[in-house]
């Protein structure tokens, strides 16, 4: 278990979106924190993907190879 101090005006927005959202609070903070997680390994991987981006492939090589040029 985590325990957090959020200031008053966080936990204002935390409210209005447990209200909106229908949730619970544990529900609807949990769900925050896995929306923050999965933003920050996104971030990672296309951070990666930038530093060693691979082969690059044109539009015309793949309309060739799949046959998709007139």
């Amino acid at each position: 278990m985590v325990t957090l101090q959020i200031p008053d005006e966080l936990e204002s927005l935390i409210e209005l979106g447990v209200q909106r959202a229908g949730e619970s609070r544990d529900v609807f903070l949990r769900e925050a924190v896995r929306s923050r997680l999965e933003e920050i390994e996104d971030i990672a991987l296309a951070t990666e993907r930038l530093k060693n981006p691979g082969k690059h492939i044109s539009l015309d090589e793949i309309g060739r190879k799949y046959g998709l040029t007139d």
